[in-house]
């Protein structure tokens, strides 16, 4: 008997990066950047795509960057720091802002980065976290 796979593969408009979400979740794109859910769920996963011409992200400046936007202080003791087995650095956080729940993801290897975040009225359940954490683990920059 055939087993349903867990998992669809998205690969980005410019095709430089793919990733893999849950069967059980949607996907669109809305104004080129692609966004992911679960339709049961008050959230979304959206992703922003960025290539450097000379030289490589620094993870934690584009991290700290994008949340002094939303007016959020950079701590590095609040950041999780890990490497995917691709050697891409990835930076994550979590905030609450104007009673929505914000999780960023900073995934960089050398002059590609991707932009992540995922924001809901709602705290996330283990679930939605672990399935965030599946996706984000499974991004993948393809050479070109």
């Amino acid at each position: 008997m055939m087993t349903r796979p867990m998992y669809k593969q998205f690969r980005s408009p410019q095709g430089w990066y793919s990733l893999l979400f849950p069967t059980t979740w949607e996907q669109m794109v809305v104004e080129e950047i692609p966004a992911f859910f679960h339709p049961d769920a008050g959230g979304a996963l959206q992703v922003y795509a960025f290539e450097s011409k000379q030289e490589d992200f620094d993870v934690n400046l584009e991290l700290s960057n994008y949340l002094k936007i939303h007016e959020i202080d950079y701590d590095e003791d609040k950041v999780a720091v890990f490497e995917n087995n691709e050697g891409s650095h990835i930076r994550a956080c979590e905030f609450i802002k104007e009673e929505r729940y914000w999780f960023v993801y900073v995934i960089a290897n050398r002059t590609k980065m991707i932009l992540a975040t995922y924001n809901s009225d709602e705290d996330l359940s283990d679930e939605r976290f672990q399935e965030l954490t599946n996706i984000i683990s499974s991004v993948r920059f393809i050479s070109g």
